[in-house]
């Protein structure tokens, strides 16, 4: 279990006051970088030997919208590394304990400059530390896009967008999602499936189901980068 303490700032909240879904990924994103800075590996050091773990799915449960100044524990460990694949818990909780926010991620890891997974060393799991899978339960990964999706708007990646891997950070995937929500939608949860990179240059293209609960992240040939659902 790793743990960091956070403070809900003007940047991580929307005009309502309550955290946006792409500050609470981004919280838990942070809390699993120190972590693995903290205990196994200088991640810029590994980024420029070509490895990097690269995120394929999460599953966001919103118990209790975080506030404008809020103090938090974000808390994390991961629970199974297979191969090339790492799956991770994530709890965002109050300064009372209360949960606020629980999360399930899926993970690669990659060689960056080749672009495939490679096997997890041995060792990580000891420097990592293995904890007991989460009990709570969390519908299959793969999200389903349904046939009346429509274009809302469209952007170009910049470089200000890019991770230390070199594509679009992946909370980004969830903030332009989350434009296409209506002012009154409040997420209950919010699920992500990521298929393909976007890199700098590359134009984004995205679309909504007729409720606003799927949003998809397109290149311009229609391929999807990412998928995004949220239940409000």
């Amino acid at each position: 279990m790793y743990e960091m303490k956070m403070r809900v700032g003007l940047d991580d909240v929307g005009i309502n006051g309550a955290m946006t879904c792409e500050a609470m990924l981004r919280a838990m994103v942070n809390c699993a970088s120190f972590h693995t800075q903290d205990r196994v590996y200088d991640i810029l050091e590994m980024a420029e030997n070509h490895r990097g773990w690269f995120v394929v799915s999460w599953q966001v449960r919103i118990h209790k919208e975080p506030n404008l100044c809020d103090r938090l524990t974000v808390r994390t460990f991961p629970y199974e590394f297979s191969g090339f694949i790492g799956k991770r818990h994530f709890g965002i909780y109050s300064e009372d304990g209360e949960t606020l926010v629980s999360a399930n991620s899926l993970w690669t890891w990659m060689d960056i400059e080749k672009a495939r997974p490679v096997r997890i060393p041995e060792e990580y799991k000891e420097l990592f530390g293995i904890d007991e899978p989460p009990t709570e339960e969390w519908p299959g990964r793969k999200l389903a896009v349904p046939e009346d999706m429509k274009t809302n708007y469209g952007f170009k990646v910049e470089p200000m967008f890019l991770d230390t891997n070199g594509h679009m950070n992946n909370s980004y995937y969830v903030a332009a999602a989350e434009k296409c929500l209506g002012e009154d939608a409040v997420p209950k949860a919010f699920y992500v499936e990521y298929r393909k990179q976007a890199k700098s240059g590359d134009e984004v293209t995205v679309q909504s189901s007729s409720d606003n609960g799927t949003v998809t992240l397109c290149d311009s040939e229609g391929d999807i980068y990412s998928v995004v659902k949220f239940e409000c």
